[in-house]
């Protein structure tokens, strides 16, 4: 071998062993080359001070394949969250030592609720993590939306919606965590989480920048609001399916009995009823199940039947402004299953609703003369002309009802007026439910308030003068301050033990809410409103404290004010209101979308809109509630506002003139 070659050869051999000697110089555990799938993950956990390795013999090592365990994990989730160590007197578990690092972190993620114990009395600090575990403590740690996601279909086979941790699993699926095996059909639950899965787990969770490719919803969450009735099932066991077909039993989602009621959303033409179950749209058989109107009224036995008087719209509730679900042509039969006020209960294609009575006509058929010749049987006996058709009279109401408002409604002659907020709606002789009712008004009439006493308000409509809750109309003042006299509750949220979302040492919610919320009072009370706060200093009333406290000061709109928290990249203002559809939902809804419009609009805030989530303390009350989410302290940007003294003036400013918006119309 020539020399030249065995300098080359040599060159080739130092190059080599420079390139992998450079391969882990540039990583910093022995055992995570920079090929390593999660060592990116893992290197920017490590720069955030969530995780670190071992030293065992003179190398610093990871571990990547051992297994992740709970202890590791309540350290490395409090870590990422931005929270620290809970320094108590006592440990709440007999294998957590008091005063040891661990002990700290474990007892901080309890409080969180990040975790729970692993039996009574232990934590279990070295037991492996699994997987259905790890959905949960992400879900909680990062407050993914569960409910939500928890709606949706997922691909995995093994996780069923029945399945104890389904809706975590589909939190972390939907937002771009985890895929779940390598085939992408099977989650593996109950599977050992490894030290390196979990840091790409939580460090997709924290960063969307880590997040794998989201997946497509292929499945839309069924919205109340969007059924066009109820459905009662009549017998027991009946089967819900995941699509409309008796093929085979691996689309049965569970079953139901006699009397359960679900949203009916369509009527097939092939014996299905399409509806809302456990969240999702499933389908069950018609053939066992009775028909509802959307407000609960049974289509059982047919009373009569009228004709349309021109084409005639089928509503979906007693309510010209409510969804149209079909139509009758002029002269159509209409069958009757039931007569409230001026409306008939009835179906058409299967879907209940209604229609107005005074929009059909009666059928009244004449019967024959009776003339005793029997001589000419077969033949008619009018001597062979034509019969007298049915005479057809227009139908009156069956009864009298206080009539509506004009479209050019009279003067009223009181400083307050009221807007009925609902269809139906008593005037009542006294101030009691139970009284005797002087008649009815629908949504958007308007009526003369005199006086208000607790949730009671004495009114005149078109000379009847009684009482009308107060929860269902919407106190207007004619002249001066819009806001004068209406009783709004504030609820800063969080306080006391909870302090809600954090950022780093300094940053809690619970003080940016009271902060705000005590600058909305001062604007409200300077222009007359009476203002009650459910918390006015660090305390923290329950939920349900918050729920009664309104009830019980008479409140007549309900506003909750909270601050956000997600990854980085996530920013901007959502407002919520109930799922739950309750006679005042509309009112929720224009009472959301002021306070929101507003927010957005003077804070220059990205718009997230305005939301339907059953969050307790809005889905508690019948009266007018929202809760406000202003911002994300997880987001640079958001937090700097949020923790603005210029910013928590236009917050409150926004809310101020969302709420007097809402009174203005």
């Amino acid at each position: 071998m020539s020399f030249k070659k065995v300098s080359l050869l040599l060159i080739v051999v130092i190059m080599s062993m420079f390139n992998i000697h450079n391969v882990y110089a540039n990583a910093r555990f022995a055992d995570v080359p920079t090929s390593h799938g999660a060592s990116e993950e893992i290197n920017y956990l490590v720069n955030l001070g969530v995780i670190k390795g071992y030293m065992e013999n003179g190398k610093t090592i990871f571990k990547p394949n051992a297994p992740v365990t709970r202890g590791q994990v309540a350290k490395m989730v409090v870590e990422a969250t931005g929270s620290k160590p809970l320094v108590v007197q006592k440990s709440s578990f007999s294998d957590v030592q008091i005063g040891t690092e661990l002990s700290g972190y474990v007892e901080r993620s309890i409080e969180l609720g990040y975790f729970s114990a692993y039996s009574p009395g232990k934590f279990g600090p070295n037991v492996p993590l699994t997987r259905d575990e790890m959905s949960k403590v992400l879900v909680s740690a990062f407050k993914l939306d569960a409910e939500e996601y928890g709606k949706l279909t997922v691909p995995f086979t093994d996780i069923k919606p029945t399945h104890a941790y389904y809706k975590y699993i589909a939190a972390i699926y939907y937002s771009g965590i985890t895929k779940g095996d390598t085939t992408g059909t099977k989650y593996n639950a109950t599977e050992i989480v490894k030290r390196s899965q979990f840091a790409s787990f939580i460090a997709r969770a924290k960063d969307e920048k880590y997040r794998l490719d989201l997946p497509v919803k292929g499945v839309t969450i069924p919205n109340a609001t969007d059924a066009i009735g109820q459905v009662r099932a009549t017998t027991d066991n009946l089967n819900v399916r995941s699509s409309a077909s008796v093929a085979n039993a691996s689309n049965i989602l569970g079953k139901i009995n006699t009397g359960t009621t679900l949203y009916l959303y369509e009527v097939n033409t092939n014996g299905w009823l399409k509806v809302a179950y456990d969240g999702r749209y499933a389908y069950i058989s018609k053939d066992y199940a009775e028909l509802l109107a959307a407000d609960g009224q049974a289509l059982s036995k047919v009373s009569k039947e009228v004709k349309a008087f021109g084409e005639v719209n089928l509503y979906k509730t007693r309510d010209v402004n409510s969804q149209t679900v079909e139509k009758f042509a002029d002269e159509a039969t209409i069958k009757v299953y039931g007569t409230t006020g001026n409306w008939y209960l009835t179906e058409q294609n299967g879907i209940p609703g209604y229609v107005r009575i005074s929009q059909t006509t009666d059928i009244i058929v004449e019967p024959p003369t009776d003339n005793n010749d029997n001589s000419g049987e077969g033949e008619p006996n009018n001597g062979g002309e034509e019969e007298t058709p049915p005479v057809v009279t227009p139908n009156p109401d069956p009864e009298p009802e206080i009539p509506p408002t004009p479209v050019e409604p009279p003067t009223l002659n009181t400083k307050t007026i009221g807007s009925a907020t609902v269809d139906g709606l008593h005037i009542r002789q006294t101030a009691s439910g139970s009284s005797a009712s002087l008649g009815r008004i629908n949504r958007g009439t308007l009526v003369e308030v005199h006086s208000i006493s607790g949730n009671w308000a004495n009114v005149t409509h078109n000379g009847v003068t009684g009482y009308v809750h107060k929860t269902y109309l919407r106190l207007i003042n004619q002249t001066g301050s819009k806001i004068a006299g209406r009783i709004i509750v504030i609820d800063p949220g969080h306080g006391g033990k909870d302090p809600g979302t954090t950022h780093g040492k300094t940053i809690q919610e619970k003080e940016i809410t009271l902060k705000v919320s005590n600058l909305v009072k001062a604007k409200l009370e300077a222009s007359g409103a009476i203002v009650k706060m459910t918390r006015t200093g660090d305390t923290y009333p329950s939920l349900q404290d918050r729920v009664d406290f309104a009830k019980n000061n008479y409140g007549e709109v309900f506003v909750s004010i909270h601050v956000n928290s997600a990854s980085s990249s996530a920013k901007g203002t959502e407002t919520y209101y109930s799922v739950t559809s309750n006679d005042n939902e509309k009112e929720d809804f224009a009472l959301a979308t002021a306070v929101n419009t507003q927010i957005v609009k003077q804070a220059n805030m990205n718009n997230r809109g305005v939301k339907r989530v059953d969050y307790y303390v809005v889905k508690g009350l019948v009266m007018p509630a929202i809760l406000v989410e202003l911002g994300f302290v997880s987001n640079a940007e958001d937090r700097n506002k949020l923790t603005s003294d210029k910013y928590a003036e236009i917050f409150a400013q926004a809310i101020y003139d969302g709420i007097v918006e809402y009174y203005s119309k």
